[in-house]
């Protein structure tokens, strides 16, 4: 019989403030709503995709911390299959996290293929999901190296500013020195802009751009396929209630057609909407 193995998609940037575990979790809810099993791996010691699913880090007895204990070699540590939680959405699980895994990397000494920890926890359970969502903390050390071996995808959220454009391109070459140092292929790269300002009324008295205008004019020019999502206060009262916004609201306007819109996309059921057909769309 043939079995299912889920699709693996690591939200990175080496930049921090951009948005990963924002997407991450608002992705995982339209893809649970259109009836996929989603499991969420939080790898971010500081665990807001934890607590953005609603789940209180001070009483879980497991985490991240404790599977990765399980692939060091003289620990003893708890397999995923005894980590993972149930959520209070319907088809979303959850592989918590939590601060002490910030010194898991010390742990290492004798450890086999340090960089395939990741790939290998999340083993044992890739046939019971559809999807495996990884929210990888911001540095290009061992969690980044990791969550890259592990995924097939990698979703790059930006926030508008330059810096952020410089940190796309470095996590890019990143890819390809992981690609080439390891054989892991990774299929696709889908660029996020959070946080956009999307409106007539964007210019300042100078008259210039606005910085969200000047990004999405940059990314116009790259090959990989790009989304925009709106700025929205939607996101910061999901965030209270512990829930994606597309389980908060029944009415989450331009910003949840945004994120259904990528998530649809990471599924491989639609063709890419492009930036100026997307622009067409706000404007109407």
């Amino acid at each position: 019989m043939f079995k299912r193995l889920a699709k693996c998609i690591a939200f990175a940037n080496i930049k921090g403030g951009t948005g990963k575990t924002t997407t991450c979790i608002n992705i995982a809810g339209y893809l649970a709503k259109s009836g996929n099993k989603v499991l969420v791996v939080d790898f971010d010691p500081q665990a807001n995709a934890t607590s953005g699913l609603g789940i209180d880090g001070t009483t879980i007895e497991y985490s991240m911390y404790d599977a990765f204990l399980n692939q060091c070699q003289g620990y003893d540590g708890i397999p995923i299959t005894k980590i993972v939680l149930e959520t209070s959405v319907e088809n979303i699980h959850l592989v918590p996290s939590s601060l002490n895994l910030g010194v898991a990397s010390m742990l290492l000494q004798g450890t086999r293929d340090k960089t395939g920890i990741l790939k290998r926890i999340i083993e044992p359970v890739k046939s019971f999901y559809d999807y495996i969502l990884i929210d990888v903390p911001s540095d290009t050390g061992l969690f980044m190296l990791n969550s890259l071996r592990a995924a097939e995808q990698i979703v790059i959220p930006l926030d508008p500013s330059i810096f952020s454009l410089e940190a796309l391109e470095y996590l890019k070459t990143y890819c390809r020195d992981i690609e080439e140092m390891s054989d892991h292929v990774i299929n696709q790269i889908t660029v996020v802009l959070n946080r956009a300002i999307i409106s007539n009324s964007t210019q300042n008295s100078s008259g210039k751009p606005s910085p969200s205008e000047e990004i999405e004019s940059r990314l116009k020019e790259l090959p990989d396929p790009v989304f925009v999502v709106p700025q929205s206060l939607l996101i910061y009262r999901s965030q209270q209630e512990g829930l994606p916004i597309s389980h908060y609201a029944t009415n989450t306007g331009k910003i949840g057609k945004a994120y259904e819109a990528i998530a649809t996309h990471l599924s491989g059921n639609s063709n890419v909407v492009t930036i100026p057909e997307r622009e067409a769309e706000y404007a109407s």
